[in-house]
């Protein structure tokens, strides 16, 4: 358990109710710079930053009292540099519910807060492109000639000389669509202005603009339009800003979607794992329990008992430290499915001798209960899978069966060919288990575990750890079972692609 709690990325910390460091996990180390034995001991305001509201670090231990605290504070490393945390706590209670010590997990959100930083710069900068675009001031009669332009208009255009800007036809040298022209002088002529009229427009140079035209019309004496005097804005960059800002808005939207769902995909493994250690921690304590009260007998009374008591006591706690055993290997074996140390190597491989090379091995266990193990899969059932892993899996399933089967029952292995997959099963004429029960196989955060037909103990955690393996292989698991019928285990494994 504690190579587990020093396996995560999170810092874990256990204080006294004087808030004192009483343990610290390898994580806490790396983030902090502190090795154990400098805190220990210590108080957490070594950890604390002199920016904290002291109003809000004043409630955390009463929330933790009440159930639990939650938020953001600012702590500091051993070298002074300080950093935003998010902090979780929760109260360890003893077996009288009185509390005894709290539990603080923080992860550092240095790298969360300098991504929203970038982002909110991000946003700066496209808002500063759109505030500094530059505007185009001319004057034209109404058959489309240009009287006057400014600066920038001559910049903007492509105009290298008064000469050239009389030559240019608007209607057809400047407007992508002449037929446009005609609707912007209707609404003109309508209405003394037009603002913000968007349009298409060509530049000298060929190059397509997008405009916003804001006019008035030019009258003479008598009130007859004789010209238009405007401003055009060039949208060009801000349309093309505009959709890489509602690009990044959604991107943003994307980013936050994921930090919630991460932030609760964070949230229920911790609450699982907790329910996960505190179920490991149940299934210990019962074999130690018996190695220490058989030892105890053995050591106190052995000159008063008879050589079978005597077997007897070494047989229990021989069974008692096999199931220590056998737990701590499944326990070690998803540690190291969880930390990515088992290494997914797939091969082709026939599975009916891997599955009869896992049938030999157990052959003792099930002759000593009378079991016959028949293996139907054909000798054709190619796979492509991590052949050790999937060893494991045929083991876990086989011993399960194995443990809740009567004597004179039997165990059949099945493969079938579905499209790209081969579909196996485990089934055996065992007690069965109960419907309501059935859901709770392969969780971490639910305690199933009952006793076989000679009262063989189990953890249920050899089928979480076939879960974890069959689909790590690509494949899925399910079970099919009835009291007093069987149970049949059935996963998927792809086919390899010479089948």
């Amino acid at each position: 358990m504690l190579h587990t709690i020093n396996s995560v990325h999170e810092s874990i910390s256990i204080t006294d109710l004087n808030d004192r460091l009483i343990f610290v996990n390898k994580a806490f180390t790396r983030i902090y710079g502190y090795e154990p034995e400098e805190v220990i001991g210590q108080k957490t305001d070594i950890l604390r930053s002199d920016k904290n509201d002291p109003e809000l670090l004043k409630q955390i231990h009463p929330s933790t009292l009440q159930g639990g605290w939650r938020g953001r504070i600012i702590n500091k490393r051993k070298d002074g540099s300080e950093f935003t945390i998010e902090l979780s706590t929760s109260i360890v209670k003893d077996e009288n519910g009185n509390p005894v010590a709290y539990v603080g997990i923080a992860r550092d959100l240095t790298q969360l807060i300098e991504t929203e930083e970038k982002l909110r710069e991000a946003e700066s900068k496209f808002r500063e492109l759109f505030l500094e675009l530059k505007d185009v001031v001319y004057e034209s009669t109404i058959d489309g000639q240009f009287v006057d332009l400014n600066p920038a208009g001559f910049e903007f255009f492509g105009i290298n000389s008064y000469d050239m800007l009389r030559k240019i036809d608007i209607v057809n040298d400047i407007y992508v669509d002449p037929h446009i022209r005609e609707e912007f002088q209707k609404k003109l002529e309508k209405f003394g202005f037009v603002k913000d009229f968007e349009l298409r427009i060509k530049k000298l140079n060929g190059k397509i603009a997008t405009v916003l035209e804001t006019s008035t019309a030019v009258k003479d004496k008598d009130g007859k339009i004789v010209g238009y005097r405007g401003i055009l804005r060039d949208i060009t960059e801000a349309k093309e800003q505009e959709e890489k800002l509602k690009d990044l808005v959604l991107q943003l939207e994307a980013v936050n979607k994921q930090l919630k769902k991460s932030e609760e995909e964070l949230k229920n493994q911790i609450i699982t794992k907790d329910k996960f250690f505190s179920i490991i921690a149940h299934d210990l304590r019962s074999p130690f329990s018996a190695l220490l009260s058989f030892s105890e007998f053995l050591r106190d009374d052995i000159d008063d008992l008879t050589r079978e008591e005597i077997v007897m006591f070494a047989d229990k706690i021989n069974e008692a430290a096999q199931n220590v055993f056998a737990l701590l290997e499944n326990l070690l074996q998803w540690s190291r499915i969880q930390s990515g140390k088992i290494h997914y190597e797939p091969h082709d491989f026939k599975l009916r001798e891997r599955a009869e090379r896992v049938i030999k091995l157990l052959s003792n266990n099930a002759e000593n209960k009378d079991i016959y193990i028949i293996n139907e899969i054909p000798n054709d059932a190619l796979v492509f899978a991590d052949e050790d892993m999937i060893s494991s899996v045929l083991q876990n399933l086989i011993s399960n069966a194995i443990k809740f089967t009567r004597p004179g029952g039997k165990i059949t292995l099945k493969a079938e060919k579905e499209d790209k997959f081969f579909k196996v099963s485990v089934s055996d004429t065992g007690v069965g288990i109960k419907e309501e029960d059935l859901p709770k196989l392969f969780r971490l955060d639910v305690q199933h575990s009952t006793y076989g037909t000679n009262e063989e103990k189990g953890s249920g955690l050899g089928l979480i750890i076939c879960k974890e393996m069959v689909e790590k292989n690509g494949g899925a698991i399910s079970v099919e079972s009835r009291v007093g019928e069987g149970t049949t285990f059935t996963f998927t494994l792809p086919a390899t692609n010479h089948n």
